[in-house]
């Protein structure tokens, strides 16, 4: 089968939960003998180049420098990026294209695949169609938000915050419309694919409520890449290993697990893992509240390093304060055989079941971060049961399993489409 994968960004030059996902199944995909390529924008001169990454075939279109501005103005419209998709249209001939994400190039891409007939999958990685910041987190104070209000009216304000011109909140009803016209171009997109996918039923719910047709959602969790997962070092005697391993910003909450921490009444250490450099402001509000040398920031970790830091923890943190939809981490705490503590918010539910393989706190509420750190601290035989009720997530695997079987169904089902 000939395949086409669209993203907003590939690595090298952007490496995210998004864009590892999309590598990880087009290498899959090309092992199993499928011809697989990737379609992505990057900053450059207007046009399509063809390159190489890690083995995948990459046609990367571009329209000069990828800033916000322009990332934000492509989903009205952009005729350079149409071009370029076309271009690889016509080159690569794939039977069935599916898009991880639109994010910086115009929604009329589905439409000139569907104009030539090729079936088109869609899986959404976050919020970004209901959201311009993808994330459901307001910018004026990152607090959750729940969708266009007030004919968009609140989207308008978010707007002029990220821009720094919170001082123009007045004129939000204005930029009103605009998010109404992109709210209509998202939803036809969503019409346009065959199928849509989400890695969580809480998704799948948000987006039915936003609009996209019910009877196209398919729930498929993402499947996790279980090579080099490592045996777990067995706890020596001594404090209860926590750790806390992704992204290091606001949102993903770990000053509250770190307040929580500092206040336990008996001792256990907690290893945060994230790169310091992406946020550094947030990354030095963390290093002023930390007031225990048993609190320690370790810095990014490679995919090695992430199955090494699980061998030799005892429970992993997950304290997020916005609406996680499908926390690869959790996933791979559970395939290393580590049960989670976090937040009672979004899909996290989904997978951590209180009481069972984890624990399930009130986002934000450092009090009850506290107690549930320091019952797992002072009642060992809580947390060998919740050890021993972990059980193995979907591989990546079984994951692409059950990718192929809809590729096949659609591909086979699509009237004229005999490539």
């Amino acid at each position: 089968m000939r395949i086409l994968q669209v993203v907003h960004q590939f690595p090298p030059e952007r490496v995210g939960g998004t864009e590892i996902y999309t590598l990880g199944i087009t290498k899959g995909l090309l092992a199993r003998g499928h011809q697989v390529a990737v379609f992505h924008r990057a900053s450059g001169p207007p046009g399509l180049r063809k390159a190489a990454w890690d083995g995948v075939t990459v046609y990367v279109g571009s329209d000069g420098p990828m800033t916000a501005g322009a990332v934000f103005r492509a989903t009205f419209g952009n005729a350079r990026l149409k071009s370029a998709f076309v271009q690889a249209l016509a080159e690569i001939r794939p039977e069935l294209v599916h898009v991880q994400h639109l994010m910086g190039l115009p929604p009329s891409l589905l439409s000139q695949a569907r104009r030539g007939r090729i079936p088109v999958v869609l899986t959404l990685h976050d919020y970004w169609f209901i959201c311009p910041n993808a994330q459901l987190l307001t910018n004026c104070d990152q607090t959750i938000c729940h969708g266009p209000r007030l004919g968009g009216i609140n989207c308008g304000r978010c707007a002029l915050a990220r821009a720094g011109l919170s001082r123009l909140r007045p004129a939000a009803p204005a930029l009103a419309p605009l998010f109404a016209w992109r709210r209509t171009q998202l939803r036809r997109v969503l019409n346009q694919a065959r199928r849509v996918i989400a890695p969580s039923r809480f998704l799948m719910r948000l987006m039915t409520k936003w609009g996209a047709p019910a009877g196209r959602l398919v729930h498929l969790p993402n499947g996790v890449d279980i090579n080099g997962v490592q045996p777990r070092v067995a706890r020596p005697a001594g404090p209860v290993r926590f750790s806390y391993i992704g992204g290091l910003a606001v949102q993903k909450g770990v000053h509250v697990v770190v307040e929580a921490a500092n206040h336990l009444a008996r001792e256990a250490t907690l290893d945060i893992y994230g790169d310091p450099d992406q946020f550094p402001e947030y990354v030095e509000s963390l290093r002023s509240v930390i007031r225990t040398p048993n609190i320690r920031l370790g810095g990014r970790l490679d995919r090695q390093g992430v199955w090494r830091a699980l061998s030799e923890t005892d429970v992993l943190v997950v304290p997020s304060l916005w609406y996680e939809n499908a926390p690869v981490v959790i996933q791979e705490a559970f395939a290393a055989g580590v049960p989670v503590i976090a937040s009672d918010l979004g899909a996290v539910p989904e997978w951590v079941q209180d009481g069972v393989n984890g624990v399930l706190v009130a986002p934000g509420d450092v009090e009850a971060w506290r107690k549930a750190l320091e019952q797992l601290v002072d009642e060992p035989d809580l947390l060998l049961r919740l050890q021993a009720n972990v059980r193995p997530p979907m591989t990546v695997h079984e994951h692409l399993d059950r990718l192929e079987g809809l590729y096949g169904g659609l591909v086979s089902d699509e009237p004229g489409n005999d490539r």
